[in-house]
């Protein structure tokens, strides 16, 4: 799953952790998450390529870390 942590001095961070036990798997960024709705912008990615998927890949909202995968 996706975890989005707030901080209190504007700080965002978004992180893949562990469905099961819920420890850290790996650090995201906005565009790993982004997904395009029905418009007709452009949403492009921080190297100028077009997003096209309209939801997220399965690897984001099931995710398992190796202890909980055996």
């Amino acid at each position: 799953m996706i975890k989005l942590v707030l901080g209190g001095d504007g700080t965002q961070t978004i992180t893949k952790v562990c469905n099961h036990c819920g420890c850290h798997i790996d650090d995201l960024e906005v565009e790993d998450i982004l997904v395009k709705s029905n418009t007709d912008a452009i949403v492009k990615d921080k190297d100028g390529n077009e997003i096209t998927r309209t939801e997220l890949p399965d690897e984001l909202c099931n995710c398992k870390c190796e202890e909980c995968n055996d």
